[in-house]
């Protein structure tokens, strides 16, 4: 089955979060060799963002290649209508917008398992099964 990886696997691996860091290092190193995964081009962005929020414009280019470069890894465009569904999900899942949307594309495709630790807002849905092993 193929998982969604959220934002954070891929910000605690960059900064080797001292608690978070080697779970998410092991997931994305099970992807590089070869387990189906997929993210999308908002997970992208998330990740650009928090690497300019932390000073670190320069490894954003290099990061993103990186990421882009795992072969089962499919990197996945959101559309128009997941951004209104995303606005919905908001109210209708408690979560947060980026997350909405994430979650749209994700009932879109058919994902229902979710590398994440996001236990605030994507931990709460039943419907979804957030892995962090």
């Amino acid at each position: 089955m193929t998982r969604f990886v959220d934002t954070n696997i891929f910000i605690y691996t960059l900064t080797a979060h001292p608690h978070f860091g080697q779970t998410s290092k092991n997931i994305l190193e099970r992807i590089e060799k070869g387990e189906a995964a997929m993210t999308s081009t908002l997970v992208l962005c998330e990740v650009a963002w928090v690497l300019e929020a932390m000073g670190r414009q320069g490894d954003i280019k290099s990061t993103l290649e990186k990421i882009m470069s795992y072969p089962t890894l499919k990197v996945v465009d959101f559309c128009e209508d997941d951004l209104l569904i995303g606005a919905n999900n908001m109210s209708a899942e408690n979560v947060d917008f980026n997350d909405g949307v994430n979650l749209a594309l994700m009932m879109r495709i058919g994902i229902s398992e979710v590398y994440s630790n996001d236990q605030k807002h994507l931990g709460k849905l039943d419907f979804l099964k957030l892995i962090f092993e």
